[in-house]
């Protein structure tokens, strides 16, 4: 009998992807202790762009169908994917990322990471596109699952607000992220950060759905209060459905001398831009955890984050400024004021290491084997 974990991504590694390299090397020994055998099913893009996958190559097989467009990955995954999984001996599927669990399917586990399909209507760029989206990831991952894992409580409750019925089926459980970092360990390097105070926002350039255009007229206000030379550094990537709207959003801050793009950086590199930063700016509104909150925290950075994101509060506890982002002057002087004070952030120790993660996936794979 074999278990699958499905672990694939579009584009750079970003959010999903460093989930996906963080879990998968500390998960796939304990399963193993089980004496399971174990195949871990990822598209072509994720494995080039996941060193965890490279590590675990003789576990992974390749599917191209998973980097397929959603359509025709949709019509495979419906009509291939359950001969497959007979062909394979495949009992169980455990969904890392982008759940599509449909009735005929072998027994599933499926890990949503958010509901922002749910939360923003024209997420996709049209109201049908993003509910068709939300029909297929999130509506028939609750329809057909045997259990749901989300990655922290806010996606809970998120969840339950959206579907309140679930609360009755006892299937949802929170695993949260590991709050621990592997960047903490990478070695220094020269990176292009001129010597001036700077925040750093890090993750995929999508000017709505991460607030940069609010991080823009923040540090613009840090500059006005404090006359000081603040920067916004930005690094991070984009995929195919932010890339236009990314790459209009820099083509407005080309005039300011005081925005940088860095683009996909190495792990080496972020690294020492979490370490040279002044602190970290992350505002947006509808997240499931934060991976870049549970970063900076573990570089003991503040992190400047949307006073409406409940995930943030949760991931960053004792390491959070929250702001109004209609306010960015009155925000400006709170986060110039937090900054320069003796108090230290500090790292959320009430949610667990990425090893105590793993072992409660472990947990709860066991569980479903034996029922």
């Amino acid at each position: 009998m074999t278990i699958a974990l499905i672990a694939y991504y579009l584009g750079p590694r970003l959010g999903i992807g460093n989930y996906i390299n963080q879990l998968s090397p500390l998960l796939v020994p304990l399963l193993r202790q089980q004496d399971k055998d174990i195949k871990i099913l990822s598209s072509p893009n994720a494995a080039k762009n996941t060193p965890a996958l490279n590590y675990l190559s003789d576990y992974v097989e390749i599917l191209p169908e998973l980097d397929f467009s959603p359509l025709k990955r949709y019509f495979w995954l419906a009509t291939k994917f359950s001969k497959y999984c007979r062909e394979n001996d495949i009992k169980l599927v455990v969904w890392l990322s982008n759940p599509v669990i449909l009735p005929w399917h072998p027994a599933s586990i499926a890990v949503i990471h958010d509901v922002t399909e749910w939360k923003a209507k024209e997420k996709y760029g049209s109201r049908f596109r993003t509910a068709l989206r939300s029909w297929l990831y999130l509506d028939n991952s609750i329809l057909f699952s045997k259990k749901i894992i989300v990655v922290s409580q806010a996606t809970k409750n998120d969840l339950f607000y959206f579907r309140p019925h679930l609360k009755k089926q006892r299937k949802t459980e929170v695993i949260s992220n590991g709050v621990d970092s592997t960047l903490t360990s990478r070695s220094v390097v020269d990176i292009s950060a001129l010597d001036v105070p700077f925040l750093l926002s890090v993750g995929r350039i999508d000017p709505v759905a991460k607030r940069l255009p609010e991080a823009v007229s923040l540090v613009k206000a840090l500059r006005q209060k404090s006359g000081e030379s603040w920067q916004l550094q930005l690094v991070g990537g984009m995929n195919s459905s932010t890339q236009k709207a990314g790459e209009s959003f820099l083509e407005s801050t080309s005039d300011l001398d005081w925005v940088h793009y860095q683009g996909h950086v190495s792990d080496d590199e972020l690294a020492q831009w979490y370490r040279r930063s002044s602190g970290v700016v992350f505002l947006s509104d509808n997240e499931g955890f934060g991976c870049p909150i549970a970063e900076a925290a573990s570089f003991r950075k503040w992190v400047i984050v949307n006073q409406a994101n409940e995930a943030a509060a949760e991931v960053g506890k004792g390491s959070i400024i929250p702001i109004d982002l209609k306010e960015s002057q009155k925000s400006a002087i709170k986060v110039l004021h937090q900054l320069s004070s003796d108090e230290e952030p500090k790292f959320n120790d009430a949610l667990p290491t990425w090893d105590i993660s793993a072992q409660a996936y472990a947990n709860v794979i066991a569980s479903i084997l034996q029922n």
